[in-house]
C-alpha cells in the first residue's frame, strides 16, 4: 500500500510516527524538488514508483492506485474532512483509517507513537490526569488536515479553555521535534515492501505541515548542513494531483497542490536513525497491506452519524 508517513525526532533522537497517510499523500514531488535543490538534479523517484508497482502489483502506479477498494470514496471524503463538501452517504471501512485514533489503536502496539487518549469532555479529569502525567500535550483533530485547531496545551487552565463539546479531537503526548530553531517533522514514503524517499519540513509554527521542503541525508552527526540557508519557490501541479484530480481540482487546494518552498541545504541524520526510518516505514507499510480493512475500529465520523 502507498503511504506517506510522518515522523518527529525528539532530543534523544528517538523517532516517533505521529500520522499514516493512505491513498496518494504527498512525498514523491517534495523528494524530487529537494533532490533537484540539493543535489542539482532530478532523482529518479517517479520511474522507481512504476518500477515497483509493475513488478509487485502487475499494474501501472495510476491503474494501482485507481484499483484500491476505497479510492472512489476517498476523494470526497478528504473535502468533507477540509470542511468543503458533504459527508459522502457511502464509504468503504478503509476510510476509517483516517481517524488517528483508529490508526494509534491499528499500529501503536507495534511501532513507536505518542501516547495518544481521546480527549472526551464528559471525562475530563483523564484528561487532567494525562496532561498531569506528560507535562505538555498537543491537542489534534481526529480527523484534520494542515494543522488545524493544533495547538499545544502546557496547563490545566489553558485545558479547562479549550471548550471542546465533541468526540472528535484527542490530546498527544507533546514530542518536542526541533532542529536549529525549527520545528520539524520527517515524512517518509514507502510502497510494495519497499522503502522509497524521505524529506524533511522546516517551520516557525508550533508545527511544520507543509513547511519549507528540505533533503535529507545520512550523516555522522544530527542537524542542517546550513542554518542560514537560502530558498527556492516552486509553482508547478504537483505528480500527485495530476494523477488524483487530473485537470480539475478544488481551488481552495491551489496551495497545497502548487506551491512549494524548498531550502538549498540538507538535514543530516545519524546514519542509525535513517535507517530506522526506512526500517519502520517499509515494516508500517507490510502491516498496513495485510490489515482486513472491513474489521477495522469504527471511526467518530460513523460514531457520530449514530447518534
Amino acid at each position: 500500500m502507498y503511504l506517506g508517513i510522518d515522523f518527529l525526532i525528539d532530543s534523544t533522537l528517538r523517532p516517533y510516527i505521529v500520522e499514516i497517510n493512505v491513498g496518494l499523500p504527498g512525498g514523491a514531488q517534495e523528494y524530487d524538488q529537494a533532490h533537484q535543490i540539493y543535489q542539482g538534479k532530478a532523482s529518479n523517484i517517479f520511474s522507481k514508483i512504476e518500477e515497483i508497482s509493475l513488478r509487485v502489483y502487475g499494474q501501472p502506479f495510476k491503474d494501482y492506485l485507481h484499483g484500491l477498494p476505497f479510492m472512489e470514496s476517498l476523494k470526497p471524503f478528504k473535502i468533507w474532512i477540509d470542511g468543503q463538501g458533504p459527508l459522502p452517504r457511502k464509504f468503504h471501512p478503509g476510510l476509517r483509517l483516517e481517524d488517528k485514533w483508529v490508526q494509534y489503536q491499528v499500529v501503536s502496539p507495534i511501532i513507536p507513537m505518542p501516547k495518544t487518549i481521546l480527549f472526551d469532555p464528559s471525562h475530563f479529569s483523564e484528561a487532567e490526569a494525562f496532561l498531569k502525567r506528560m507535562g505538555r500535550v498537543a491537542l489534534k483533530r481526529r480527523l484534520g488536515r494542515g494543522g488545524r485547531n493544533f495547538r499545544i496545551v502546557s496547563d490545566l487552565d489553558m485545558l479547562r479553555q479549550l471548550n471542546i463539546e465533541n468526540r472528535f479531537f484527542l490530546l498527544q503526548q507533546y514530542i518536542e521535534s526541533k532542529v536549529e530553531d525549527y520545528v520539524f517533522s520527517i515524512r517518509a514514503v514507502a510502497f510494495g515492501g519497499e522503502f522509497l524517499c524521505m524529506y524533511a519540513n522546516l517551520s516557525h509554527r508550533d508545527y511544520s505541515n507543509h513547511g519549507i521542503i528540505t533533503f535529507v541525508s545520512k550523516g555522522d552527526h544530527f542537524g542542517l548542513g546550513n542554518p542560514t540557508f537560502q530558498t527556492t519557490l516552486f509553482n508547478q501541479k504537483s505528480w500527485e494531483a495530476e494523477i488524483w484530480f487530473g485537470e480539475t481540482y478544488p481551488s481552495y487546494l491551489y496551495h497545497n497542490l502548487f506551491e512549494d518552498e524548498v531550502a538549498n541545504t540538507t538535514l543530516f541524520l545519524p546514519e542509525a536513525l535513517y535507517r530506522m526510518i526506512e526500517y519502520l516505514s517499509v515494516k508500517i507499510e507490510r502491516y498496513y497491506e495485510g490489515l482486513n480493512l472491513l474489521n477495522l475500529p469504527k471511526a467518530c465520523f460513523e460514531l457520530d452519524s449514530e447518534k
